[in-house]
């Protein structure tokens, strides 16, 4: 019995600019992940393609780090890819759609987002008197 060849998947932008990153031969791993706040055995598998762990995880928390810091992009976790600071911002500070279904899962998104200005945590004043 023949058995049927799989698609290979493609691996996020985010993964790729790491890659590129890692890549430098003025950079280590351990820097990275440093960088980062993963370890350096994580940064040397996800860029080898053996991370065995979930994704997902991985993804949510450090896909936004790496576009910001290595590709000059944000990491838009509703659709899943790097898009250009300026249109984050014009998505986020878009009013509310209403007629059009596509864009208001966008501004839902955007309004949650943790790259959201409004959804980052501000350092309080320690001990103000």
């Amino acid at each position: 019995m023949r058995q049927a060849s799989l698609m290979p998947l493609v691996d996020p932008a985010w993964l790729d600019v790491l890659r590129a990153e890692a890549a430098k031969p003025d950079r280590t791993k351990k820097q990275i992940g440093d960088e980062l706040g993963v370890s350096r055995t994580a940064i040397s598998l996800l860029c080898s393609g053996t991370y065995s762990a979930g994704m997902n995880k991985v993804q949510a928390k450090i896909a936004h780090k790496v576009m910001a810091l290595y590709g000059q992009q944000v990491w838009c976790p509703h659709v899943r890819d790097a898009i250009a600071p300026g249109t984050c911002e014009s998505h986020r500070n878009a009013p509310m759609a209403k007629s059009d279904p596509v864009k208001l899962k966008q501004w839902l998104a955007c309004q949650s987002c943790p790259q959201n200005p409004k959804n980052q945590k501000k350092p309080e004043a320690a001990n103000a008197v």
